[in-house]
């Protein structure tokens, strides 16, 4: 049987949730909350990030997100 190597696996992203979504939505437009944590917010959610629950749980918990966030999320993964 011929092997097809150009057949390539198909990835999804994991579903983000509406729950999550409509809290990153409310987050990114609360002003109280500091300008890089809603950036990083809002990108995750343009992006259907898979970090953004996490992003969302760390922020309702009153962290701020930044560059070293990620890299501790990295860490853990």
């Amino acid at each position: 049987m011929a092997n097809h190597s150009s057949a390539t696996v198909r990835v999804e992203k994991p579903h983000l949730s509406a729950a999550i979504k409509e809290r990153a939505q409310s987050l990114k437009n609360d002003k109280s909350i500091d300008w890089t944590s809603r950036a990083f917010i809002s990108y995750g959610l343009e992006t259907d990030d898979p970090w953004l629950p996490e992003l969302v749980r760390r922020v309702d918990a009153g962290e701020t997100i930044d560059d070293n966030t990620f890299a501790a999320l990295a860490e853990l993964h």
